[in-house]
């Protein structure tokens, strides 16, 4: 069930329920394409672009007239669905189906995710082409900013642009790594929004790298107590900044882990991504210790993770930035130690969730993005979509994998989730295709026929023959 602040639209199914003293009458509408509602006996009802509170309040509003003793439950029962075209730096651009409840992120991990050289930072949504607002990524990602990660909505595009200039945090800080540079621009907000520095980092013998104006690399010393301190200047950022905080002691070498992991009792880094139970937390990195050392002691690997897509990210002194792709499915199912890489500090592993969507698209009732039922068939999912409408060409349907290949309808195998459902357009059905061949042939006899009375005979003669 939706909340109440979830926004009607068109194409909302509703339930409407209002219980007298005597008897419950119930009905199941659908926002018209004006965001009215029709009740009987209440009449037409404008609601698009109002929450379910305001949308009750309104139809408790409307009914008190009519109805002495009443209560009156409105519910969402399920939201309407449309497409969204995700271009740019992702790695499958695209139009997708989705429903309203659907955010951001959720569109863009359908797309396949941002490419590494996609920006996180300034990602824009787009109206008629026009850029409505930019959502910051990485502030969601770090800060749970659910403002920075909207709901979709009818009309809106999605444009991932190249990847900006961007900085790097090297030693004692929270979150080493590579970041973009987003509207803020001063390296307080940076290091606030990555978790800062570490309880045991050498503040005053911070070391800032520079390119100069002559391309030069330039290194100075920033004493980062005093520049964090309140109402200091603010340090502004260029385009291939380095920050190196030292450590006061040598620290042990520590690798993080992020996504689909058990975690080991209550495990302080616990969270919930899409539903599922996700772990963020540091681990200790023995030496010697590769993928699958460390798979144990974040307590294993959950069975909702996405075996084929994990990766490590690696970025430090030692060379630039990159990302590794690991299998664990050929690596802990196929025992190939080929995929047990290495691990090093300052490393990050990353095990995403697997995807738990069905996706209809095309002419169906309402195509949208259905919950994978194992043992559901592709023409199971056709008719959670409402069933084909009158233009589907159902004989041409196809079923398209996440890895790629594409089968027809009857002969898909059990779906995955992430499979999309594709029914396309029928141009003529054969009935109007008959319909359209009798009109033609009714249209050439009616004009005969008057050419005939006109001229008073058959308007053709044989060849020598007399008029």
């Amino acid at each position: 069930m939706l909340g109440p602040d979830y926004r009607l639209g068109p194409g909302d199914t509703v339930e409407v329920i209002i219980a007298g003293r005597l008897d419950v009458a119930r009905q199941v509408l659908v926002v018209t394409p004006e965001g009215n509602l029709h009740l009987p006996p209440m009449g037409t009802i404008p609601v698009a672009g109002l929450t379910v509170a305001e949308a009750r309040r309104a139809l408790v509003e409307r009914a008190q007239p009519l109805f002495k003793f009443f209560d009156l439950t409105f519910t969402v029962l399920i939201a309407r669905a449309f497409e969204v075209t995700v271009s740019g730096e992702v790695e499958r651009p695209g139009t997708y189906a989705v429903t309203a409840t659907d955010r951001l992120v959720q569109v863009i991990t359908a797309a396949g995710g941002i490419t590494p050289r996609g920006s996180l930072r300034k990602v824009a949504l787009l109206r008629a082409g026009t850029a409505e607002r930019t959502a910051d990524l990485l502030r969601f990602a770090l800060r749970g900013d659910l403002s920075q990660n909207p709901y979709m909505s009818e009309g809106l595009a999605v444009y991932v642009p190249p990847r900006g200039p961007s900085v790097s945090l090297l030693g004692s800080v929270a979150r080493p790594g590579d970041y973009e540079i987003g509207e803020e621009r001063t390296l307080a907000t940076l290091l606030a929004l990555t978790g800062g520095v570490s309880s045991q980092a050498a503040l005053g013998e911070a070391r800032l790298t520079r390119v100069g104006p002559d391309n030069k690399k330039e290194t100075g010393t920033l004493d980062l107590a005093r520049a964090l301190a309140p109402g200091a200047p603010d340090v502004e950022l260029r385009g291939g900044d380095v920050l190196f905080v030292p450590p006061i002691a040598v620290l042990q070498d520590v690798v993080e882990v992020r996504g689909a992991f058990l975690g080991t009792g209550a495990d302080p880094g616990k969270t919930t991504t899409v539903g599922r139970q996700t772990l963020v937390a540091r681990i200790e990195l023995a030496s010697g210790d590769r993928i699958k050392d460390v798979v144990v002691k974040a307590g294993g690997v959950a069975p909702y993770a996405n075996f084929r897509r994990a990766f490590v990210e690696r970025g430090g002194v030692s060379g630039p930035p990159q990302t590794i792709p690991v299998d664990l499915q050929r690596l802990l199912v196929e025992k190939d130690e080929s995929q047990n890489l290495a691990l090093l500090n300052g490393d990050v592993f990353v095990v995403p969730v697997t995807e738990d969507k069905v996706y209809v698209v095309g002419n169906v009732r309402a195509p949208g993005a259905f919950d994978h039922r194992p043992f559901y068939s592709s023409k199971d999912y056709i008719l959670l979509a409402g069933g084909p409408d009158r233009r589907a060409k159902m004989r041409a349907a196809t079923v398209t994998f996440p890895s790629g290949k594409v089968y027809r309808l009857d002969e898909a195998p059990p779906l995955e989730p992430g499979a999309v459902v594709q029914v396309p357009e029928v141009l003529l059905k054969w009935w109007e295709d008959y319909l359209l061949i009798a009109s033609a042939v009714a249209s050439i006899t009616t004009a005969y026929t008057g050419l005939y009375i006109l001229f008073k005979g058959p308007i053709f003669v044989p060849a020598g023959g007399d008029r």
